[in-house]
């Protein structure tokens, strides 16, 4: 890798995994793509902020402003052994669900939906744009992608109401599409903002419908897995590709407009988002994806596929190219499957899918995906690469690199320094005492971790709200409810909106048996807004001491009642560790809690005596048995 290029990639790299500075760069860069900025904020008039720009952020992910530019940038990727490029000209627009608004560098004009424009001059610069594209692509070694709202308002308008473009744009795709499959190039039509993904679905399967034959794929259409509604729409192409008999160009992603979407659209998890990627990578590589390929009655033949995984998940890249090796050595029927990533991201995933081969193995297609165009075309997808890294980041959160305990008393403090003596010495766990705030500003997530009766007073502290804000704080304390908490932290917290500076509150019910790693966490469903990866995180962190479960608010209290098989596998393992029963009555119950009001109710009703005595008597009747048998 050219140094320049190493030096840029620590430097993104630095900024991204560090919220202090990533933050501010975010909102600074939303700012800049917004649209119609005065001379001193316009990243392509200021040359003193277009400079700073280009040489960070816009060399990092995108080829070039000019032809000239993008060419080099081709060539060197090519160089570095990839098989090929997958460029795109940047024009396009973004849709934002919560603002119901459109983001876009096109004209400003309004659009009459019964009109018919013979020229419209933002399809015509879109086809222009496109064509020089398609002139920097040397034959049979590269892709491109398609934006497609890039062309304007009268096509985004059309998409938006589910129905294919003006008559101006399909000829401009027609003619780019002819252009593209005579020298040998593959059109990647790109997924977009779900307010048009109808529109341009329905656009991308007539394409598909009238290039896609003879077994290959020059149209690609894009599934973003994080859909809930992408396995019925890949269904219906699916269907549509048997009827009419073309080959059906299948470009997987993960997606990339979580902020901008409706939230609801989209899986809960990230767990469940894996789940259908890799379900349908790997469903296409053993060519069995729902009816389709399956045995039995209602099964459906395989229709011809062309696979394309674009991905930055290790795993998922990986187990598809072995999965796809492991199918062709064998002589199973499979799919042809490329590979791609991002331009200026995952060059680890890259390289290490470029070495997954075996002895006299030719290496995976594996491919990068770059932008070209002006910088106040591409800012709107530096945010949305700037986001990705963000979310990379957090997606890493998972795997801690220290922690901090904050104990009360001496007595504690040294216990968990014995207990803990390795990872003490080698720094990863800091032990404190006396200064929960300062502990809690260098914290990423906090466990509230305190005895019922001290919640209050611990959340109370000065400047201790102050310093939880924009924080992931997971309580684990039993009867205090989720609302209970923010009541107490309501005067510094923040509206859900405001995601930076909100405290978000997640209750918990562990166990005493996570000692043993036997714990059956009760996790609350926290309120719509309550950001993804926090939940995670969660899973992340209680998936180590045993299981975890999702349950609503209101049947957080009786949780205790599902956790029963769970609490005597546990308490089994851990009398058989040398654990006293007495000891872990003691371990499981806390002063004014539940716990030990039930206890205390047994003592009362006679509750140790007649167990003795019934155990007395049950010890008396084995031993005349044993006797007699001797």
């Amino acid at each position: 890798m050219p140094t320049n290029m190493l030096l840029r990639s620590l430097f993104i790299a630095t900024v991204s995994s560090n919220k202090f500075l990533l933050i501010p760069s975010l909102h600074l860069l939303s700012f800049f793509s917004k649209p119609n900025r005065g001379f001193l904020f316009n990243v392509d008039r200021n040359p003193v902020l277009k400079a700073i720009l280009k040489r960070t952020l816009y060399n990092q992910f995108c080829a070039g402003e000019t032809e000239q530019e993008t060419r080099a940038c081709v060539k060197q990727l090519k160089d570095l052994g990839f098989k090929g490029v997958i460029l795109t000209y940047a024009k396009e627009m973004v849709f934002d669900h919560k603002a119901d608004a459109t983001n876009h560098h096109t004209s400003e004009k309004s659009v009459d939906s019964k009109a018919v424009v013979a020229d419209d001059i933002d399809i015509e610069a879109w086809r222009a744009g496109t064509l020089r594209t398609v002139d920097l692509i040397s034959e049979a070694s590269c892709s491109r992608h398609h934006r497609t709202t890039g062309g304007g308002p009268a096509v985004s308008h059309a998409f938006s109401r589910g129905e294919l473009p003006p008559q101006q744009m399909l000829d401009a795709l027609d003619e780019i599409a002819v252009k593209c499959k005579e020298r040998g190039i593959q059109i990647i039509v790109d997924a977009e903002s779900h307010h048009w993904q109808q529109g341009i679905a329905r656009t991308t399967l007539e394409l598909m419908r009238k290039f896609n034959r003879d077994g290959k794929a020059v149209i690609y259409n894009t599934y973003q897995a994080y859909l809930k509604g992408t396995p019925a729409v890949l269904a219906h192409h699916m269907a549509e590709t048997e009827k009419s008999g073309f080959t059906l160009g299948l470009k997987l992603v993960r997606g990339a407009y979580m902020l901008s979407d409706d939230r609801s659209l989209i899986h809960d998890t990230k767990e469940d988002t894996d789940n259908a990627y890799n379900g349908i990578a790997q469903g296409a590589l053993r060519q069995q994806i729902g009816d389709f390929g399956a045995s039995g009655s209602s099964s459906r033949p395989f229709p011809p596929v062309n696979l394309f995984l674009a991905s930055h998940n290790r795993d998922s890249v990986l187990s598809a190219n072995k999965l796809h090796r492991q199918r062709l050595d064998a002589g199973l029927p499979t799919v042809p499957v490329a590979f791609g990533q991002l331009h200026g991201m995952s060059d680890e995933v890259s390289f290490s899918l470029l070495a997954d081969k075996g002895e006299n193995e030719v290496p995976p297609e594996v491919l990068k995906c770059t932008t070209w165009g002006s910088m106040g075309e591409c800012v709107g997808y530096l945010l949305r690469r700037a986001v990705e890294n963000r979310d990379a980041v957090d997606s890493q959160a998972n795997k801690f690199s220290k922690f901090i305990a904050c104990v009360h008393s001496e007595n504690s403090s040294k216990r968990l320094s014995h207990l803990l003596h390795e990872h003490t010495e080698s720094g990863k766990l800091v032990i404190t005492r006396g200064d929960n705030v300062e502990a809690v500003q260098n914290a990423y997530v906090v466990i509230l971790a305190v005895d019922p009766s001290q919640v209050e007073a611990t959340l109370k502290q000065d400047v201790l709200a102050q310093a939880l804000k924009g924080k992931l704080l997971i309580s684990v304390a039993a009867g205090w409810s989720r609302e209970n908490l923010e009541r107490l932290l309501v005067d510094a917290n923040a509206p859900e909106k405001d995601e930076e500076r909100r405290i978000w509150i997640l209750h918990t019910l562990p166990n005493i048996l996570a000692q043993v790693s036997q714990s059956l966490t009760a996790i609350e469903d926290p309120t719509p807004a309550f950001p993804p990866k926090y939940l995670e995180i969660a899973d992340a962190i209680f998936s180590q001491i045993g299981k975890t479960m999702r349950i609503t608010p209101r049947l957080m209290p009786a949780t205790t009642v599902t956790q029963i098989y769970q609490s005597m596998r546990g308490t089994v393992e851990m009398l058989q560790s040398g654990v006293h029963p007495g000891g872990l009555k003691d371990q499981g119950i806390s002063a004014e809690g539940c716990t030990i009001g039930g206890v205390m109710l047994m003592e009362e009703m006679g509750m140790r005596g007649t167990q003795y005595h019934a155990t007395h008597h049950q010890t008396i009747a084995v031993a005349k048995r044993t006797s007699r048998q001797q």
